[in-house]
């Protein structure tokens, strides 16, 4: 039977912020209806008078100075980019978390220009999609509705055989001003595949090398199925990746283990850390890797707090 999309909505509109209910979590949330890090700890450090937050700040290169701390050059800019002027802050601690993208990028690039000596030899390895999968759902059978709900409305959980463990999630399409008769899917899984990134000195630029195979294992024999059996014969399914290779969950390239240890201390690096998805080894066993993040950085900062304030400069 098919599912009516429309009356689902119409249940939870009135009960929920239209941030929900108007598919703008595609494009962040400004009305305070996702609890994302500006209304929670951003919010909390902000309150405490003891924090500063600077919007438009470009960390372009990261240095550990003569002394042992640590120096971060910045880039103030304009809403179009344009750089308004220049920076230089020195601390003792510096955490990163730019995103398991831009934290490696900085720190292997720091490393390859000595700008930061002696990091460890597999920072920018073990990089990983966490196996995403991304689908435009189309159908002339299904009553999705224009705007939809989300983040998430349904879920598909496939984790009875741990090595092809994959989840199957619906997600709000952004609104348009016509009803598309559209959703997305997303599938996510337990992957092995990994990119790595290096640096290419003549064009200054760090880059992610990712293998041609990539994630197909789990994507192609576990994902893909299990979408077409949601999607019915009466569908129409785009493979967003097929037309343009990309992920919503990027994790990986300072993985905890072998570049940091559990509470993100770089190794032989005293006052550095990274507290993002870059710590996590490429995968989250087939789940939405953001509580996975926030909950290993708050354990790391409850030890990082009780154990290294004393100990760095």
């Amino acid at each position: 039977m098919p599912i009516d999309w429309n009356f689902a909505l119409d249940e939870i509109q009135g009960r929920m912020k239209p941030s929900y209910t108007n598919g703008a979590g595609a494009f962040g949330v400004n009305n305070g209806g996702k609890h994302s890090v500006d209304v929670t700890y951003i919010a909390a450090a902000e309150a405490t008078g003891l924090a500063t937050v600077a919007t438009q700040h470009n960390v372009t290169n990261v240095e550990r100075a003569a002394d042992g701390r640590w120096t971060v050059l910045v880039d103030r800019i304009d809403s179009d980019g344009t750089v308004l002027e220049n920076k230089i802050l020195t601390t003792g601690a510096l955490i990163m978390a730019a995103g398991s993208l831009n934290t490696t990028k900085l720190l292997v690039r720091a490393g390859a220009i000595g700008s930061i000596p002696d990091l460890p030899d597999q920072l920018g390895q073990g990089w990983g999609t966490n196996a995403d999968r991304i689908y435009v759902w189309s159908s002339i059978e299904q009553q999705f509705g224009a705007p939809q709900g989300g983040p998430v409305v349904y879920g598909s959980l496939n984790w009875d055989d741990p090595r092809a463990a994959h989840t199957v999630i619906q997600a709000s399409i952004p609104p348009f001003s016509f009803d598309a008769r559209s959703t997305m899917l997303v599938g996510f899984g337990v992957s092995n595949g990994r990119g790595h990134f290096g640096y290419d000195s003549a064009r200054d630029q760090t880059q992610l090398h990712w293998p041609v195979e990539g994630d197909s294992i789990i994507q192609v024999g576990s994902i893909d199925p299990t979408v077409r059996r949601i999607a019915g014969s009466g569908s129409m399914l785009t493979d967003t990746n097929a037309l343009f290779p990309s992920t919503w969950h990027p994790l990986g390239g300072a993985n905890m283990g072998p570049v940091c240890d559990l509470d993100g201390r770089v190794h032989g690096q005293p006052g550095l850390y990274v507290l993002d998805g870059a710590l996590m080894p490429g995968n989250t066993a087939a789940c939405n890797p953001s509580m996975t993040i926030a909950a290993l950085a708050e354990r790391a900062l409850d030890n990082i707090v009780a154990r290294d304030l004393d100990t760095v400069i």
